[in-house]
């Protein structure tokens, strides 16, 4: 039997011999020769003596860190396939036999190599908390250290998660490393960012290095898998036939959930109630834009009144760094030492009280689970000690996280991890309504690590980032402000997004480019999102400014008017504010900023819509086409446009300079939201829909909502806010630019020189 055959026959076996059930559960076939599994009479592996499933074999991988930026290497020394099987007590076939009956779980398969005399026994189990394959028993020796399982595919098949996944939606046709690290900058080999960043600093980073991995995926054939294993594994999907995993070290502790459905909302309902989901969000999250701004009390203010001044709606004042500012070669950081800077910010206390009550504007701060050596907090943790410890030494592990020497927190010492829940506490008491939850496990050492409850480095190194969320999660519940502060957090794995309220997408490049930039947030909020994250963000404007890459006007405001249909709008000054262009840098930018916030304000309602169908059921706010045109092969292809919620489809502008924009639009009756042009899209005979071209002023992103919609009305009054006004080009070079900001304007003229040198011949 072929492998296509078999597809189309395993639904008709299942009728003839009256093995249909109601609830998903494992069932196999099984022949002289092969086995074949089911999960909800959909076939996910397929073993047979030439074609195995299932190997074990041994090898030695090297983990070079430099400040997060892990270079992994793995030598395979031996690969054996475990070509032999006998499934559970079912009495051997006689010859001539071609197959018996479906059993259905649980059974267990007996996988086997006689010739190196290794075995592993696998459980398929269909529980309460949803269908798994665990590993039973094996009786292979220490030497072997990895194991791999392949599950069933086809080849049009397409596959979507891994967590937070920034270069491709669409897994399929490429590896993926699960290792919490650095995303790098560029994240494109094949460009000069990438390869400058690289020469110097070894952090250029690839197509598959992220801060959240997760070991999740789904399929449409309408099945998710989740890989229940820390250590270092690999989600390979570059063959046609089928899904590889790949588990290194001990692999006797994976175990693989899976769950079926009927259709994308379903499946996303029953994955997220396995993983968690995250929790509605505050209301006052929608009052306007949540601003990041530091430099001290004085200055924070000044800035804020100007902001008021032209009618900027705030929700927020997110101050990175409460704690103090430490200066390093990447720019302005913060100085990790969890307590309050009084010199530099005076008076916050009462401040954050009186903003709070008479402008209804909140206070943000900034944590991680790291604190700077020399520091009084270090001092006390290291005394106590609450940090992770050297091997070597015996003493406190201190790790570089670039000219900042840190120790870690042990979250897995039950002391430091109540002692570092109250630090976070302590923050909220202080008066801040929420915090960046930044880094997590990115840059923990695997070579000399020694943990309090004698977990091994290369387990925990993952799992650090879903302790730290769950540490955070713990920590506003015990307070019962759950729903009223504002956590976000950039690193993940596992389980997070049962822990995590809102995430956001790191350190994007100052820049439209695809592989670290403006637009690289798309497939990440998407891929998060399919893998259960469903409440997603990034910065405005991005972060990492580096050589003669510095933020325009116009990436500042087209990221704004993207962010105006996301669950956040939030700005960030940047590793270098002073050189990178802010929605402050001039009246124009800022006035068109305002006009952003009013926008966002106005789509409350229908923020809170779309947060609520995440909490209650885990469909993510911003989604791939497909999960409402699952009928539409083109949707399943899509990666830089999405639906906000099922009523609006967001195409946002990616490149600079555009003054039109292609829109794909599924089959379905679409309205601009800017001038209530309706556009009726029928099925072509493959049914896909059809691409249209918009006009793309700067402040009216493509976007089209639902014809018929419960808030259409709402979405008619956007008209209104049309406009053919467009922002001054911040690369037009102007003599009030130079007096009002010259580090901006000499960074402008260096850049057009930089790239001019770099790309023209």
């Amino acid at each position: 039997m072929t492998e296509k055959s078999a597809y189309l026959f395993a639904p008709l076996l299942v009728i003839l011999i009256g093995a249909v059930t109601t609830e998903a559960v494992f069932e196999y076939k099984k022949s002289l020769q092969s086995l074949e599994i089911y999960l909800d009479k959909r076939v996910i592996l397929q073993h047979s003596y030439t074609k195995p499933a299932i190997a074990i074999g041994k090898g030695k991988t090297k983990y070079e860190n430099d400040l997060g930026n892990f270079h992994i290497e793995d030598e395979l020394l031996k690969r054996i396939s475990l070509n032999d099987f006998q499934v559970s007590d079912d009495p051997l076939l006689k010859e001539g036999q071609l197959e018996i009956d479906l059993g259905e779980s649980p059974f267990h398969v007996r996988f086997s190599n006689p010739k190196y005399d290794v075995a592993i026994t696998l459980q398929f189990e269909s529980t309460s908390e949803g269908n798994v394959i665990r590993l039973k028993k094996s009786n292979t020796n220490t030497e072997y250290n990895r194991m791999w399982l392949r599950l069933t595919a086809l080849p049009e098949e397409h596959v979507y998660g891994g967590g937070e996944q920034f270069s491709h939606f669409n897994l399929r046709g490429r590896t993926f490393p699960m290792w919490v690290r650095e995303q790098g900058v560029g994240r494109n080999k094949s460009t000069m960012v990438t390869y400058l960043a690289d020469l110097v600093a070894g952090a250029g980073g690839d197509y598959h290095t992220s801060y959240w991995p997760q070991p999740t995926f789904v399929s449409d054939r309408l099945y998710y898998a989740h890989l229940d294993f820390s250590f270092y594994s690999l989600l390979n999907f570059s063959s046609k036939h089928y899904h590889e995993i790949e588990m290194q070290e001990n692999f006797e502790k994976a175990q693989i959930y899976m769950g079926t459905a009927t259709s994308w909302p379903k499946l996303l309902e029953k994955l997220t109630s396995f993983m968690g989901r995250q929790p509605l969000p505050p209301h006052w999250l929608y009052n306007g834009a949540i601003i990041g701004l530091q430099g001290g009390t004085e200055k924070v203010l000044s800035r804020y009144r100007s902001l008021k001044e032209h009618n900027v709606k705030i929700s927020a004042i997110w101050i990175q760094d409460w704690a103090g500012k430490f200066m390093t070669s990447l720019g302005k950081r913060v100085y990790w030492n969890w307590r309050w800077d009084k010199k530099m910010y005076p008076d916050l206390e009462k401040i954050m009280k009186q903003f709070k009550e008479k402008e209804n504007v909140r206070f943000l701060s900034y944590i991680n689970p790291h604190v700077i050596k020399g520091s009084e907090m270090f001092d006390e943790a290291d005394n106590e000690g609450y940090f992770i410890k050297s091997a070597r030494t015996g003493k406190t592990q201190l790790v570089d996280f670039g000219e900042m020497e840190c120790g870690s927190v042990d979250l897995t010492n039950p002391k430091a991890y109540d002692w570092y829940k109250k630090v976070v506490q302590d923050i909220a008491k202080l008066g801040f309504s929420g915090w960046m939850a930044d880094f997590g496990g990115e840059y923990l050492p695997v070579d000399d690590s020694v943990y309090y409850d004698g977990r091994p480095a290369l387990e925990m190194h993952n799992i650090y980032s879903e302790l730290w969320a769950q540490l955070n999660r713990e920590a506003v519940k015990e307070m019962g402000i759950v729903n009223d502060v504002f956590v976000f957090m950039r690193s993940g794995f596992g389980k997070s997004p049962g822990y995590t309220s809102i995430a956001w997408g790191g350190d994007q490049n100052v820049d439209f480019s695809y592989g670290d930039g403006l637009a690289s947030t798309i497939p990440a909020a998407l891929s998060l999102g399919m893998s259960g994250m469903g409440l997603h963000h990034s910065d405005v404007g991005g972060y990492v400014s580096l050589l003669c890459m510095v933020r325009t006007e116009e990436l500042v405001l087209r990221w704004a008017e993207m962010n105006v249909f996301t669950p956040v709008l939030r700005t960030h000054e940047g590793n270098r504010p002073d050189r990178n262009w802010q929605i402050y840098t001039n009246n124009a930018t800022t006035k068109s900023f305002s006009r952003m916030t009013e926008l966002y304000i106005k789509l409350t309602p229908y923020h809170g819509h779309v947060a609520s169908e995440n909490t209650n059921y885990g469909y993510p706010a911003q989604r791939p086409l497909f999960f409402h045109y699952m009928n539409d092969p083109q949707s399943y292809e899509e990666q830089y446009e999405y639906l906000y919620g099922q009523d609006l489809l967001v195409a946002p502008v990616l490149l600079e300079g555009q003054n039109q924009w292609s829109v794909y639009l599924p089959p379905d009756e679409w309205v601009y939201l800017w001038n209530s042009t309706q556009i009726i899209v029928k099925a072509d005979k493959k049914g896909k829909g059809k691409t249209v071209q918009v006009h793309a002023e700067l402040g009216n992103p493509p976007v089209f909502y639902r014809k018929g919609t419960q808030w259409e009305k709402l979405f008619q009054s956007f008209s209104k806010y049309n406009t053919d006004q467009r922002a001054k080009s911040s690369e037009s070079f102007s003599w009030q630019l130079l007096w009002e900001n010259p580090l901006i304007s000499i960074y402008l003229l260096l850049r057009k020189l930089f790239w001019y040198i770099l790309f023209n011949d």
